[in-house]
């Protein structure tokens, strides 16, 4: 790749941080502001550059100008001020690299490469080691507790399963009362509920139902009973 060369500089931002680290100063705001006028002065001396390159140190040039004109008249409110305040943190990741680069240099310069050995794998046998003064009896106590300590666990998803399969067999059920009847209630709906569950099963299948337009429901008033009613397709005309 071809690299832009001013003197002994590799592009605009290595001559920046050779200005800054020829005075010891901290890569900050301030030292570049600092720097601005050496930086222009270094431009100026350049021989002449294809455009697309000069280009490139310009944009570092306009930066510090902005930045220096930030630091020299702070109360002044200028605008890109962002653009200018990144130039800071581009200059330090420029700067770590350029020392990594360096310090990769020094080592293929020595020729001394050392490479580790992978850590052989262990095979580890599996297998069941109880106390050798636990006897059958204890054992079968500790493995019936372990037992009783996942059974919520599995208990749990055939819980689920059971509820969606009842509420689908609820929705068909209720499906075959408004084909054979028009209008039936919420209550000949739970005339088969066992439990608080077969309630609430119900009436989600209602609601299903009434999502799905297949009936709609009203209710005279707080606390009694439901009337649901079926809705009957559009006739063609």
């Amino acid at each position: 790749m071809h690299k832009v060369v001013i003197e002994k500089f590799e592009g605009p931002l290595d001559l920046l941080l050779q200005l800054i680290e020829h005075q010891e100063l901290d890569i900050t705001q301030v030292s570049l502001a600092q720097v601005t006028e050496q930086y222009l002065e270094t431009l100026e001396k350049a021989v002449t550059l294809p455009a697309d390159e000069l280009a490139d140190f310009l944009v570092i040039a306009a930066k510090l100008l902005l930045i220096k004109s930030r630091v020299l008249l702070p109360q002044l409110s200028v605008e890109g001020a962002e653009e200018a305040s990144d130039l800071e943190r581009q200059l330090k990741i420029f700067k770590e690299y350029l020392d990594a680069s360096r310090g990769i240099a020094k080592i293929i310069h020595r020729r001394k490469f050392t490479f580790g050995r992978g850590k052989p794998a262990v095979v580890i046998e599996e297998k069941f080691s109880p106390p050798t003064n636990l006897d059958m009896d204890e054992m079968h106590v500790l493995f019936l507790g372990v037992l009783r300590e996942i059974e919520p666990i599995i208990a749990l998803p055939k819980a689920i399963v059971e509820r969606t399969v009842s509420i689908s067999e609820k929705i068909e059920v209720i499906r075959a009362l408004i084909l054979d009847q028009a209008l039936i209630s919420f209550q000949s709906v739970m005339q088969q509920a066992k439990s608080r569950t077969d309630v609430i099963v119900s009436f989600l299948a209602v609601l299903e139902l009434v999502k799905q337009r297949t009936v709609f429901v009203t209710q005279d008033s707080l606390f009694n009973d439901i009337a649901i009613k079926r809705i009957d397709p559009p006739k063609e005309a």
